[in-house]
């Protein structure tokens, strides 16, 4: 929480286990993370917020299952899971990307809680805050309808 900012969440984005479509490392339909062999899970390099938001939000514990390899980008991390090195937590906004457009990745939905909140965000007191405030509501009924899933804030 940052002072003297407002702030809205929009939705929650969900992540999803993405994978080589026929990968050896896991059975992605039926995925335990303790299943999984050290250094089998592919991430964005330290200090990318998507990283922190895939380590907290699929409760990664221990980072023994993490590869020391890692991405500068989402389209970099794709290639690599394309590749069959590893696999990944992908955010469901991704999912209408053409980055995974022609290749081999597949992606099945997490069990539990594995999602980061989306929000917008304002200077507290600012003369545009119902602008906001609409442009927030506009957003997440839009995602409502992309989607056809209502959330719970």
């Amino acid at each position: 929480e940052l002072r003297n900012i407002e702030s809205m969440t929009l939705f929650h984005d969900r992540f999803r286990l993405a994978c080589h479509r026929s990968t050896r490392l896991i059975d992605p339909y039926h995925y335990r993370h303790e299943d999984l062999n050290s250094e089998t899970i592919l991430l964005l390099e330290d200090g990318h917020c998507l990283r922190d938001h895939a380590l907290s939000a699929c409760r990664i514990r221990g980072l023994d299952k993490v590869s020391r390899f890692s991405a500068s980008s989402l389209l970099t991390l794709i290639e690599m899971v394309d590749a069959d090195l590893g696999i990944t937590f992908l955010p469901e906004i991704a999912m209408g990307s053409p980055m995974l457009t022609g290749t081999g990745v597949i992606t099945v939905p997490l069990e539990g809680e594995a999602y980061r909140h989306i929000a917008l965000a304002w200077r507290q007191g600012s003369a545009r805050a119902d602008e906001f405030r609409q442009l927030g509501k506009f957003i997440s009924s839009t995602w409502e309808m992309l989607t056809g899933k209502e959330e719970q804030s």
